[in-house]
């Protein structure tokens, strides 16, 4: 496992990455909706995808160097190591996290199967209410996320 970073923390590299590609997706899926406001539909769902996709590849590294890596021992080093702050921000996280994440998963999945040539369709309204729901989770998650990254590993 990679253990020294790029961003100049005590992170591993794994980590590094994930920060990366979390910090910049809040940005990938507006793009994601301006397509989809420009009537793009088809670009708009391979952007949705692929942001989804690397969403989980991001999870899968961070969870990775979590329970594998060396991120554990970066980690127990921070000032707010067994903090009530950084518990309370990861409890937040977590709340917003978990359901964000579900909740994209299922509308990726169903508006995949219901994608058809003809938009706006029957789907369209469930589909935009779902969507920014999950825009706003995954700022939200980024951002809590980032606190973390920032307590956890810089701090």
């Amino acid at each position: 496992m990679l253990t020294t970073g790029f961003l100049g923390t005590r992170a591993d590299a794994l980590v590094d990455v994930a920060m990366v590609f979390f910090a910049v997706a809040p940005f990938l899926m507006t793009q994601a909706l301006r397509l989809a406001a420009q009537r793009r539909y088809r670009a708009h769902r391979r952007l949705q995808v692929g942001v989804l996709l690397g969403a989980i590849v991001a999870v899968v590294l961070l969870e990775g160097s979590i329970r594998f890596g060396h991120a554990v021992d970066a980690f127990t080093v921070s000032a707010y190591y067994g903090t009530a702050t950084l518990a309370g921000l990861f409890a937040v996280h977590l709340v917003v996290a978990v359901p964000t994440f579900i909740g994209w998963c299922v509308l990726a999945i169903l508006s995949w199967r219901r994608f058809t040539g003809v938009l706006p369709g029957s789907f369209s309204p469930r589909h935009r209410f779902w969507g920014w729901l999950t825009y706003l989770g995954l700022w939200l998650t980024c951002l809590t996320g980032l606190g973390l990254y920032v307590l956890s590993f810089a701090l």
